[in-house]
């Protein structure tokens, strides 16, 4: 693993106290995990949406589609 930038460093240690937990977010920060798209409507959902979508988090807003 390439050694974190000094910017990267400087923001974990402002984030965090514990430096288990700065490592933890610079890990997430430069080996971060891939996601589906999503969808964000910005109008009405269509009554046949086109795409074929996940079962929404329990935190994910309505106006949201993760996308399979």
């Amino acid at each position: 693993m390439e050694k974190p930038s000094n910017l990267l460093l400087k923001l974990s240690r402002s984030l965090f106290g514990d430096t288990a937990e700065q490592e933890k977010f610079i890990h997430a920060v430069t080996n971060p995990q891939p996601f589906n798209p999503a969808i964000l409507w910005m109008q009405p959902k269509p009554t046949d949406n086109p795409f074929t979508v996940e079962i929404p988090f329990f935190w994910q807003p309505q106006f949201v589609d993760r996308l399979a």
